[in-house]
């Protein structure tokens, strides 16, 4: 999407915009959940119970929706006044915290999570309502929208009153109220498809740039010697083949029509983005000298989040619905089917070291990508 030229004011002579691009705002923005992201899989790192994956999980699916519901919004109107921009930076320093309270192996801090969350909601209201000033006329779309966002910030306050044991039921209820779709308005129909596709192409290489930050992390923390350098060209090889199968499938079939559908695209990013953070931390552990070789946990956490990534690649072209999408979305539940039989397999040899996890997922992504690329060739041009 090309940004909306902003408004001018004159100063010495000299027109001076109001502000930075639109464009440069969102690749501020990104940069506060690239620090966000680091921070949890360093928490995930340090931690990985199931109790502990559980919290972290729920508290990336709050980040995403963060991050959503303010692109979503940016999709639709240009943030060209003051107030609305510092309410940006705001979310983007309350997310960062967020994160960090999100932090169980550092000191029992985790309750102050779903307020400041709840805070993060708050801003993202206001700048629903913001938007009513730009666009007057979608005034009962962005005050219902507004609404359930306010009623779910409600909900994250009270989250340290409901003790360990079920602490997970109000963030799912939170979630739900947000992201869960309302009735259908004409608004849904004023979406930049171009703008969105985009915008979540960019978060995508965010969380597979955090992989190659999490192996030079590892790799500069251990001598030379003792790192595993023939992993290294394994890591690289997985994220490659996910970027590959991303950017020459997903993006350029661009976003589905219909509400349904695109509302199934959105859907079937979160599983997606999130799992390439949790792969992020498997494929380090490769390089990582104290790993245990004979831990099938460790191979567990390579071959489960790619099993849900082909899943995910699958569900986003089924909402497309092309025939060539169908197609693709048939090779990518193949791949996926495989990758959990190579897990079955491989758990029960579960003293392979997990290399052989990495070598499994190229060679299952590797036939996947070239099953895509023999489909697109031979599909009809136009």
């Amino acid at each position: 999407m090309t940004a909306e030229r902003l408004p001018t004011r004159r100063f010495l002579g000299r027109n001076l915009s109001a502000g930075p691009d639109q464009s440069w705002l969102e690749l501020f923005y990104d940069l506060s959940f690239v620090a966000s992201i680091v921070v949890l899989t360093g928490s995930y790192s340090r931690d990985k119970s199931w109790s502990n994956s559980m919290w972290l999980l729920l508290v990336a699916c709050g980040v995403w929706v963060a991050w959503l519901e303010t692109t979503l919004l940016t999709n639709r109107t240009t943030l060209t006044r003051f107030w609305p921009r510092v309410l940006t930076v705001v979310q983007m320093a309350l997310v960062l915290m967020m994160s960090i309270t999100a932090d169980d192996t550092t000191g029992d801090h985790t309750e102050l999570t779903g307020p400041l969350f709840a805070i993060v909601l708050v801003t993202i209201a206001l700048q629903y309502f913001a938007a009513l000033r730009q666009q007057p006329e979608h005034r009962t779309y962005l005050t219902h929208h507004a609404t359930r966002v306010l009623i779910a910030a409600g909900i994250f306050v009270a989250t340290p009153l409901y003790g360990d044991l079920w602490f997970w039921l109000p963030w799912v209820i939170g979630l739900a109220l947000i992201v869960f779709p309302g009735r259908a308005s004409n608004v849904d129909e004023t979406i930049d498809g171009h703008h969105l596709v985009h915008r979540f192409g960019e978060f995508t290489i965010i969380v597979l740039g955090e992989a190659f930050l999490k192996i030079g992390l590892v790799a500069s923390e251990e001598p030379l010697d003792r790192v595993d350098l023939i992993g290294l060209p394994l890591t690289f090889a997985v994220i490659y083949v996910i970027w590959w199968l991303y950017f020459t499938d997903i993006a350029p079939s661009g976003l589905p029509e219909g509400i349904r559908r695109r509302r199934w695209w959105i859907a079937a990013h979160l599983p997606l983005q999130v799992s390439l953070m949790s792969l992020a931390v498997g494929l380090s552990l490769i390089l990582n000298p104290t790993v245990n070789a004979v831990d099938a946990q460790y191979m567990r956490m390579i071959l489960v989040p790619l099993i849900v990534i082909a899943t995910s690649f699958a569900v986003l072209n089924a909402s497309i619905g092309s025939p060539l999408a169908v197609r693709r979305a048939r090779v990518h539940g193949v791949a996926a089917v495989a990758l959990l039989l190579a897990f079955g397999v491989l758990q029960v040899f579960g003293r392979l070291h997990e290399s052989t996890a990495a070598i499994t997922a190229i060679a299952v992504l590797g036939v996947d990508a070239y099953v895509i690329r023999r489909l697109d060739d031979a599909a009809p041009e136009g």
